[in-house]
């Protein structure tokens, strides 16, 4: 599957069916234009077009009488009025399918996460309130720097009702060394891999192969340390390369990346309109940054394979999960010619640990810094303006770098289309005949850390 192709196009008819929730039209339509001798892109995006609509109606099971009752077991008075208001501003995702109003299934937890009006009325936080970040921020305002040593634990199991004695192929992810990341050693893997991906891989796995008779997890230790720098990018004063050992920027660090990093008008258009005139990268870069945490909601979105333009979307929607806040980051500053840079992995503090994405730009005065619109987007809804500043430029100590490209290929490849071939933090499952849902198998990972 070449998602590349999502940046092309569809028929307008064939445009017009899907809007309008005319799916199986649509479906019979595209496999027609599908036997014609068609351009390849439009081949392709077809294909993945085909593909939407056979794997899109799973993530939108809800449908107007279910949302409401998920909502309600939370706030029992939420009135038909609430919800349209709900509606009208933007914060439920939905789409129609066969002429149904169907609903994300992850509208409620949503909602919980960002929305400080109803996660009040439901008597919940907002978010959790994270105290290690601010007391890993004191300790680097403080002394200028902190390093940490962290032992990180990954183990996937298949579920058992997704098994089967065969052969089953399996990338688990592995730390990588990053600039803020350094003296990765992997200790124990699991069983013993065919194949452990380069440091420099940009998406580091484990590889194995194995003919399976029961249900065996797979598992790697690995040890690292995190060695961080503090730095205010607004200030004029002891300007430096804060991490020196980070690459230089090379040219794909200013291009667009199909499909999900396309410099589309639009985003040009609120790229020159958030810079306005002003010249210095750094602050160019901190508008983008100050317009998503601002600007941009918070919210669990599908699986980033079924969003035909990531970074378009945060911006159009003004919602996205950290990756798609990141992606959104990333295009501005390209489009304006700052480079910069995807990096992921995870939030890994002892007991709280998840799949997590962020930003890295380039300016010459401070060389390499991190942007973390989430978290910084996190600390704005929480009223804590020191933790949103703080993102811009600095990241806490409590994480796991998997990967530092998007998109990046897998050592060796996979056999079909990845559950994620974007990012990769749970890792992948496949066996000759499938890929494996994310849903097919679970993925854990277990933290401790030692301030030095």
């Amino acid at each position: 599957m070449n998602f590349q192709a999502l940046s092309a196009p569809l028929p307008q008819d064939i445009e017009s069916y899907i809007a309008s929730g005319q799916w199986v039209i649509a479906r019979e339509m595209i496999d027609t234009r599908l036997t014609l001798d068609l351009p390849l892109m439009l081949r392709q995006r077809l294909e993945a077009a085909r593909w939407f609509l056979d794997n899109l109606a799973a993530d939108y099971p809800l449908n107007e009488t279910e949302v409401l009752a998920a909502i309600r077991a939370e706030i029992p008075d939420y009135s038909d009025d609430d919800f349209r208001q709900l509606r009208d501003l933007g914060w439920l995702d939905s789409r129609r399918i066969e002429g149904r109003r169907m609903y994300f299934e992850d509208t409620v937890p949503s909602l919980l996460k960002a929305n400080p009006e109803f996660a009040a009325r439901a008597g919940k936080p907002l978010s959790p309130s994270r105290p290690l970040l601010d007391e890993a921020m004191a300790i680097m305002k403080r002394d200028g720097h902190l390093n940490m040593e962290m032992q990180l634990t990954t183990t996937l199991r298949i579920k058992d009702e997704a098994f089967s004695p065969g052969v089953w192929r399996v990338h688990l992810p592995l730390p990588t060394p990053a600039p803020q990341q350094q003296d990765v050693v992997i200790e124990d893997v699991q069983p013993t891999p065919r194949h452990i991906a380069r440091e420099s891989a940009p998406q580091r796995t484990a590889y194995f192969e194995e003919n399976l008779s029961e249900n065996l997890p797979f598992t790697a230790t690995s040890r690292y340390v995190q060695r961080l720098v503090y730095c205010d990018p607004m200030s004029t004063d002891n300007q430096r390369v804060i991490y020196p050992q980070a690459k230089p920027p090379v040219k794909e660090d200013l291009e667009p990346q199909l499909p999900h990093l396309s410099f589309t008008p639009y985003l040009t258009a609120l790229a020159k309109e958030l810079v306005g005139d002003e010249v210095i990268p750094v602050r160019q870069a901190k508008r983008f940054y100050d317009f998503i945490t601002g600007r941009v909601l918070y919210s669990y979105v599908r699986p980033y394979q079924l969003i035909e333009h990531g970074a378009e979307y945060a911006a159009v929607n003004l919602r996205g999960d950290c990756g798609i806040q990141a992606l959104l980051f990333i295009a501005l500053c390209r489009i304006t010619g700052i480079p910069a840079r995807w990096q992921s992995g995870l939030y890994a503090a002892p007991g709280d640990e998840g799949s997590h994405d962020w930003a890295w730009f380039y300016t010459e005065a401070w060389g390499w810094l991190p942007a973390d619109c989430s978290f910084g987007g996190a600390g704005r809804r929480g009223g804590n303006a020191e933790r949103r500043e703080f993102y811009f430029g600095n990241l806490d100590p409590y994480r796991a770098v998997f990967n530092h490209a998007y998109m990046g290929a897998f050592q060796p490849e996979r056999l079909h289309v990845r559950h994620d071939p974007y990012d990769n933090q749970r890792g992948e499952v496949e066996t000759e005949e499938r890929g494996l849902l994310g849903s097919e198998y679970r993925t854990t990972h277990k933290v401790e850390v030692k301030l030095l």
